[in-house]
């Protein structure tokens, strides 16, 4: 084949291909759509997404708190002993959580704080990882530390709190 005539097959061949998606009819920009076809329903799309709980400043009386957090991806994990309990004082315990699991729970595990003390939990109550804040009375403690702790899979809680404190100084308890 000489010269002229391959750049002449090659000069055909490349406006063929640049015509090949050219039409008459505009191409819709969007996708057709039916009156009558039901938009999709996911679970995610009707559920709420987990929020960051933010924990109350330190309530009065209170003997200890609890935080769970992520930063970064991290766990940001904080335990806080303020005061002793006062024997004859009841007492009860506010918590909150919010897990990216729906239907999700912790337990909550009141102990005592006092050195060579048992890991036995003296209380121990559930919060739903809901995100909405929960108030359960627990009654006197005795006269010493005492710590909350946050138990269960964490993986995918997102933040969490619990504080032991006079029950007048919580939310009306349950």
């Amino acid at each position: 084949m000489s010269g002229s005539r391959q750049t002449a097959v090659l000069f055909a061949l490349l406006t063929a291909a640049a015509l090949a998606g050219c039409t008459n009819h505009p191409t819709p920009t969007t996708p057709p759509h039916s009156a009558d076809a039901p938009s999709p329903v996911t679970a995610d799309s009707t559920s709420t997404p987990p929020v960051r709980l933010q924990p109350p400043s330190e309530v009065a009386g209170e003997l200890s708190r609890r935080v769970l957090a992520q930063n970064d991806g991290h766990p940001d994990n904080q335990t806080v002993l303020r005061r002793n309990a006062r024997a004859g004082l009841e007492y009860a315990v506010q918590a909150a959580c919010s897990s990216t699991t729906p239907g999700k729970t912790l337990s909550v595990e009141v102990r005592s704080g006092k050195p060579g003390a048992s890991d036995d939990a003296m209380v121990t109550t559930d919060v739903p990882c809901d995100g909405e804040v929960t108030v359960n009375g627990i009654g006197d403690l005795p006269a010493e530390p005492i710590i909350v702790d946050l138990r269960g899979n964490q993986s995918d809680v997102l933040s969490a709190y619990a504080i032991v404190a006079p029950a007048d100084s919580l939310p009306a308890s349950e």
